[in-house]
């Protein structure tokens, strides 16, 4: 009887996290941390735009090792989140594969919109699609606060304010707020794809509403890049949403 009733106040719209449970990014990481690599310079091998031939936005490289993840590590090294604000990528799906060696593969992008694109100069000014390198590490959310996300996902029509669960962050895994959320098929397998990560606009920590713009992404506290991962083929896939 629990479980139909549970059934009948998902919403649709909330794709499944994995991890479920959710961990925030610490920036201040112990010694003895598990570090994964935020923004920086991007190497990685296959990870340009396909449109405007330059280095995709490396927002976070998490590392496998980490159990949190429960990721392989033997089959997969890194899981690497990628995006472009220059070009029609924030207009639609952007996939890409990951390889064995850590390389990405680009598979869906949308097509060019010349007219909407932010070009060359991107969202603000200043903007140079690279940020500061910060290694930081996974820290877990608190169970209290995790369960408040979780039945706020699970309901249709609830206001995230009464709820409260209005903050935005980089969340990894878990339930997240979302302004505007979309399930994701994988482009291989066609399975729905679990949410992985969330990222909001700050290149320096977690709180989008006080950064300055220097230091933020697009220089807007509402966007967000949300990533939904395919483990069982290896796929990336973003896409940005916005209050």
């Amino acid at each position: 009887m629990t479980e139909e009733a549970s059934t009948d106040r998902f919403n649709p719209d909330q794709p499944a996290g994995d991890p479920e449970s959710g961990y925030r990014l610490n920036f201040d990481p112990s010694p003895s941390a598990i570090f994964h690599d935020f923004c920086g310079e991007n190497k990685i091998e296959g990870a340009s735009c396909p449109h405007c031939k330059k280095p995709l936005l490396r927002l976070l490289t998490l590392n496998t090792n980490d159990e949190a993840l429960n990721i392989d590590p033997k089959t997969l090294p890194a899981v690497h989140l990628l995006y472009c604000w220059n070009c029609s990528i924030p207009f639609g799906e952007f996939s890409y594969k990951i390889e064995n060696d850590g390389s990405v593969v680009l598979l869906q992008y949308p097509p060019r919109m010349p007219e909407s694109e932010h070009g060359p100069d991107g969202p603000r000014d200043g903007y140079t699609g690279e940020f500061v390198h910060r290694r930081v590490s996974l820290d877990g959310i608190g169970q209290e606060e995790q369960a408040r996300y979780k039945d706020f996902w699970n309901s249709i029509d609830a206001d995230p304010y009464d709820c409260g669960v209005d903050t935005i962050g980089h969340q990894v895994g878990g339930f997240p707020f979302i302004y505007n959320p979309c399930r994701t098929k994988c482009p291989s397998c066609t399975e729905d794809m679990p949410l992985l990560a969330s990222i909001c606009d700050d290149a320096t920590g977690n709180s989008p509403d006080s950064v300055s713009e220097c230091d933020s992404f697009v220089g807007n506290c509402g966007v967000q890049m949300v990533f939904h991962f395919c483990r069982k083929c290896s796929i990336v896939t973003g896409y940005s949403s916005c209050d």
